[in-house]
């Protein structure tokens, strides 16, 4: 019989055992390697324990080691968890045997306890962890499927997003490498944010990523205007910049039917507000909706500076490029004004990583 403090006992340590990998995870995180053995270990210890008290009498609780560590999908672990289960189990059931408090009628002597008792439930806990290996092997394969066929639509998505892109740069006359460039500048500034500690609960890995896949799109509303006027030599009139600036909610419109059916509705909303928000102004003057400073989507704020540089410093059809020392003092001289002032800074501090994006690109 077992007395009832050695079952609170075993009860309480149980407890712990069961939620130091709780207690593990949140204090060193779940990255670490030897974290999942530890976690492992003190399953396996749970089981031990039960094993010594409650002996014959909790054969299915002895897989909980194996379970865990099959969550890994690691057959080394795998192999861990089974040898030491069996080990821990086996260790287990020859103490509780000798345990005067721990009595259990189903075996007379120590032979039977080993033929009858451990290498039975021995073969059974060899038998669940090759199960539970074929199913880890199984799933760690079809994952490396959806992975694969995820990648591919991914490239198929940025090729049509490039296609799109090219298509309205050789629309409005540019001489060639704005996307890219601009592109390129919101990575910069967006890391530069990130590495800052500005915006630190937005600009993930995710985000910046989304944004730099969505920066490409901002003027895609250009498609809708006319060739005559995206091509002007000259100066435009107040109704040909009415019709250009049009663009922007062209190009929201365009994006959400476009995009809107595939399924990543964080990048279909950031593409959004990039194309439609970047020509506002932290005063408020921009257009199309005229917001000031935070209402503008931090995203569209990003790519304003970018956009607005890259503009001044490429040769139009109506206006040759202004030397970098001149657009960089637009971009100062719009802080405050034109741009959100902190990212102007950042951008302004991070001059030589722009000017060697510049050059590369136009190499190429």
């Amino acid at each position: 019989e077992i007395k009832p403090v050695i079952m609170n006992t075993v009860y309480i340590v149980s407890g712990l055992l069961l939620l130091s990998p709780i207690v593990l995870i949140c204090a060193f995180g779940s990255e670490k390697r030897y974290i999942k053995y530890l976690n492992v270990t003190s399953s396996i210890l749970f089981v031990v324990l039960l094993s010594i008290t409650l002996t014959y009498h909790v054969v299915v609780i002895y897989v909980y080691p194996i379970a865990i560590a099959s969550l890994y999908f690691s057959k080394r672990l795998n192999i861990f968890a089974t040898l030491y289960t069996v080990l821990g189990v086996s260790v287990g059931q020859i103490i509780a045997f000798f345990m005067p408090t721990v009595l259990d009628d189903n075996f007379s002597d120590l032979h039977e306890v080993i033929f009858w008792g451990i290498i039975p439930r021995a073969i059974i806990l060899i038998a669940v962890a090759i199960i539970f290996t074929m199913l880890c092997s199984r799933t760690v394969s079809l994952l490396s499927k959806l992975t694969v066929a995820a990648d591919e639509l991914s490239h198929y998505h940025e090729e049509m997003v490039m296609g799109f892109a090219t298509l309205v740069e050789n629309k409005d006359g540019s001489t060639g490498g704005h996307v890219k460039r601009t592109t390129m500048y919101v990575r910069l500034l967006a890391e530069e944010l990130r590495n800052r500690g500005y915006y630190k609960d937005i600009l993930t890995q995710d985000y910046i990523s989304d944004l730099c896949m969505a920066a490409p799109m901002h003027d895609i509303g250009k498609v809708a205007v006319p060739d005559v006027i995206l091509q002007k030599p000259g100066r435009l009139t107040p109704e040909e910049f009415e019709e250009i600036k049009k663009h922007t909610v062209s190009g929201g419109n365009i994006i959400k039917e476009t995009f809107g059916h595939l399924g990543n509705e964080h990048y279909t909303q950031m593409a959004y507000e990039v194309a439609r928000f970047h020509h506002e102004k932290w005063n408020g003057k921009g257009y199309p909706e005229g917001l000031k400073r935070k209402n503008i989507p931090l995203c569209a704020r990003i790519m304003a500076i970018a956009d607005v540089f890259d503009a001044v410093s490429e040769k139009r059809c109506y206006r040759d490029a202004m030397p970098l020392d001149k657009c960089f003092d637009i971009i100062l001289e719009g802080s405050g004004q034109d741009f959100d002032p902190m990212i102007a800074e950042v951008f302004l501090d991070i001059r030589d990583k722009v000017e060697d994006t510049y050059n590369s690109v136009n190499r190429e």
